[in-house]
């Protein structure tokens, strides 16, 4: 029994990297146009969708799943590219805040933009209902939560 379970765990576990893998590719390539990785867009709605307005780099990190410096680095990317800004906050003059530019709303609120996205999704969700796609986004939810709050798991 026990078996079984470490068995269903791994093979799981490997399909949600395998899935990651192809996720990435499709979505870099529909990216491509804007000048953007899968990678920097995660940043962009990271920061897009942090409570309370621009998070610091390590607030991003956090969120981001992933080390202050690449956020940094990832973050000096989208800043060339004219997606973020990257500001000293005025409480702390060490920490560094992420403010997401016009560009951002141009690129991914226009009409064009919208039908890109909803096509995009469909390709992506083939084969998966409504009822599917909701109960994945809620067992994803509760699977991230105890990386995202550390100490209080589902």
């Amino acid at each position: 029994m026990a078996n079984a379970i470490l068995i269903n765990q791994a093979e799981a576990f490997g399909q949600v990297f395998l899935l990651a893998q192809h996720l990435t590719r499709v979505t870099d390539s529909e990216l491509r146009p804007l000048g953007l990785t899968t990678s920097q867009w995660l940043l962009l709605a990271v920061v897009s969708r942090h409570p309370g307005g621009a998070p610091t780099l390590t607030d991003a990190a956090a969120a981001y799943g992933t080390s202050r410096q690449n956020v940094k680095q990832v973050a000096k990317q989208l800043e060339v590219r004219g997606y973020l800004k990257l500001k000293a906050d005025p409480g702390d003059g060490r920490a560094l805040r992420l403010h997401v530019t016009r560009k951002v709303a141009d690129s991914f609120d226009s009409p064009a933009a919208k039908l890109r996205e909803r096509r995009h999704f469909k390709r992506l969700f083939q084969g998966l209902g409504d009822a599917d796609v909701a109960g994945l986004e809620a067992l994803l939810r509760r699977w991230l939560t105890p990386f995202l709050n550390p100490g209080r798991a589902s």
